[in-house]
């Protein structure tokens, strides 16, 4: 409730100056029904390329359930401007080697907005849709980046990266146990 935000702040920053020794705090803008898209981005320290879009909006107790490439959900403009906003970040950071830029896209006063939430400096296990619609390689091109590859040498201009071709799905299955009280908690073992 608005009256309570005081209150709430005041404890927030309590518990985080106990935590890290820092009151610091931010407020995060709610996005309610956001899809979460994730970029794929190749940089070579110079110079850097997107390898298009995946969306993770299905997810359960944060682990993505189902990824699909290219995003089905997102119209070509803001495909457009998130590319070119992941690009943009990891040029300005020099960016080597493979990694994924995220972001929330949601609707806002009739328009769809994004918000950058982090960038994984690695190859994600879901990297295998962007590999099945691109026909990259991108562990290869991963290891010919550390040998000191450049994009340049490896034709991965933005221009020659190849459009996607159909849609492809990545499914995840967890395994959880119900536990007497309801709860649910991760699961393992023999399934029957």
């Amino acid at each position: 409730q608005p009256d309570a935000i005081a209150e709430a702040y005041q404890r927030c920053q309590s518990e985080a100056q106990a935590a890290f020794g820092d009151g610091a705090l931010y407020v995060e803008q709610c996005a309610p029904q956001a899809r979460h898209i994730e970029v794929q981005i190749i940089g070579d320290g110079d110079a850097v390329v997107h390898v298009h879009e995946r969306e993770c909006t299905l997810q359960r107790r944060h682990q993505k359930l189902i990824e699909i490439a290219p995003s089905p959900t997102l119209t070509s403009a803001l495909r457009e401007q998130l590319t070119q906003a992941a690009v943009r970040m990891a040029q300005q950071v020099g960016y080597r080697g493979l990694g994924t830029f995220e972001f929330l896209v949601f609707e806002q006063d009739g328009a769809d907005r994004f918000v950058f939430i982090e960038a994984n400096p690695r190859l994600q296990v879901e990297h295998t849709v962007t590999e099945a619609v691109s026909g990259l390689d991108l562990v290869q091109i991963q290891l010919q980046l550390a040998l000191g590859a450049s994009l340049a040498d490896l034709q991965l201009q933005q221009h020659r990266i190849p459009a996607p071709q159909g849609f492809a799905i990545q499914a995840r299955i967890n395994m959880e146990t119900l536990q007497a009280d309801g709860s649910i908690k991760p699961g393992g073992g023999c399934l029957r």
